[in-house]
């Protein structure tokens, strides 16, 4: 949920009479409970965990039409003996995973501008070689699942300056009305359990992050949140023969949370292929049960009585014979056929539906591999590369607000003047490519682009930085 800076007032006026924070905390939440974008949300979360909208269907159950006094009515039936499987084609999970894979499943190259900025990208190279890959995969995976994914930037118990993704449906914005993209408040809300009278509880903890401070509320037993606490961002301890002596306040001067955005929108990639895959789920399910349930050979019986179905089956399996008492009565042996090949057919046209409006790679189709040259290659990925290149501003530019709250710290302890605004960032993406034309096309491009951005697209390098420093240690005639 997103409120602007004028429905922001608007809600504050609301309790503006009591002055009680709590009371407007529950009518945002209760507002973000029914909000049709966290609902999207969480459905894109719960189908890259693979728990799809099949999972809820009883295929043992049907409405079956009866008319009854002229009227036609719908009840429902219930067989116990059908069989009820239900088949996941987890392709959300597949495409999310593709991209993820494709934008940061190599470790970026970042460098900074100016001579005189060695030792700033020395300090960049270390911290990304510890965290940020890994990082960033998460961040990229839960932007494609939520529409966007929040980084929150806070101090360790060690008060070590530290960074982690934030479940996007726990998080509420409020932007600035004019600019609509800084951040003046996050509420940030989850579950919490506690004991009360030997029972656990579940209450929901808030946390209300400005620019300057934040404020804890817990929920109480009805359901209202009180204020716990109100502390800045951080606070820097001053001590003297080991006795403190001052406790400085200190804030970011804005709100430490940074949003990466999936698109301008701010849509899910299930959103556009969800029809789609619950289509494929329930036919693959339909067909999976009606063979499961399959009788190879059923018996039609006429004019034979007095005895039971099961009695007539042995009968025919021993002597391979029964006697008629009916002279126009006749016994006859079907087989069930299941339409197998229109169902395949189907389904093959909603797989190439879903990667289509998924914008993903289809690495099972017919078509891949027949003609595996560069040229074929860039086609297979041609709507691939529409949406991820759609990202790649959004991801560089999240990137660069991450490093201007680490530039900022690491001044902060040194004293130093590191600008941000320096850093440039190169995406290194990864996807299948003709590795002899890549290699030739570094070849001739040597003198013209840099050394490190040749490096980032070798096929052989996953680690850029590291490759630059082995190739300085071998021109040096040095060894490891």
């Amino acid at each position: 949920m997103y409120l602007t800076e004028t429905e922001w007032t608007e809600a504050k006026q609301m309790v503006e009479q009591t002055n009680d924070k709590g009371k407007l905390l529950e009518w945002i939440l209760q507002q973000d409970a029914t909000s049709e974008k966290k609902r999207k949300m969480q459905e894109g979360q719960r189908y890259f965990r693979c728990e799809h909208d099949i999972l809820q269907k009883d295929f043992r159950q049907k409405e079956v039409s009866e008319t009854k006094d002229g009227k036609e009515e719908l009840k429902k039936f219930y067989n116990p003996n059908r069989s009820n499987h239900k088949n996941v084609n987890p392709f959300h999970h597949t495409l999310v995973m593709q991209k993820a894979a494709y934008l940061v499943g190599r470790e970026p190259s970042i460098s900074v501008k100016g001579v005189q900025n060695g030792l700033f990208e020395k300090e960049i190279a270390s911290f990304c070689s510890e965290t940020l890959n890994r990082l960033l995969y998460r961040w990229v995976v839960e932007a494609s699942n939520s529409g966007v994914s929040y980084l929150h930037i806070y101090y360790d118990t060690d008060g070590e300056i530290a960074m982690d993704i934030v479940p996007a449906d726990e998080v509420i914005v409020f932007y600035d009305e004019k600019k609509r993209t800084e951040m003046t408040d996050v509420l940030r809300y989850y579950d919490k359990s506690v004991w009360e009278q030997g029972k656990r509880q579940i209450r929901r903890c808030v946390e209300w992050w400005t620019k300057e401070d934040v404020t804890y509320f817990t929920e109480n037993k009805q359901g209202g949140f009180v204020e716990e606490s109100k502390t800045p961002h951080w606070i820097v301890t001053k001590a003297e023969d080991g006795q403190e002596v001052e406790r400085i306040a200190h804030n970011w001067g804005r709100v430490p949370f940074i949003a990466l955005q999936n698109n301008a929108e701010e849509t899910t990639d299930l959103e556009p292929i969800k029809g789609l895959v619950d289509a494929y789920d329930l036919l693959s399910s339909e067909g999976t049960n009606n063979l499961l349930d399959l009788v190879e050979l059923y018996w039609v019986l006429q004019g034979y009585g007095g005895e039971a179905a099961n009695t007539v089956t042995k009968k025919l399996q021993i002597n391979k014979a029964v006697h008629i008492s009916d002279s126009s009565g006749h016994i006859e042996a079907k087989q069930v056929e299941l339409p197998m090949e229109s169902r395949m057919a189907w389904l093959k046209v909603l797989r190439k539906d879903i990667f289509h409006f998924g914008m993903g790679v289809d690495t099972d189709s017919e078509n891949w591999g027949k003609a595996p040259s560069g040229i074929a290659l860039q086609f297979q990925y041609a709507m691939f590369y529409l949406k991820v290149n759609g990202m790649m501003p959004e991801i560089r530019s999240a990137m660069k607000q991450m490093f201007r709250f680490l530039a900022e710290h690491w001044n902060r302890c040194d004293g130093g003047n590191r600008n941000w605004k320096d850093i440039q960032i190169t995406l290194n993406t990864s996807g299948i490519t003709d590795e002899w034309q890549a290699v030739q096309m570094i070849q001739a491009s040597k003198d013209i682009v840099s050394e490190k951005t040749l490096l980032g697209k070798h096929p052989f390098v996953d680690d850029v930085n590291y490759e630059m420093e082995q190739l300085q240690v071998e021109r040096r005639g040095t060894k490891i």
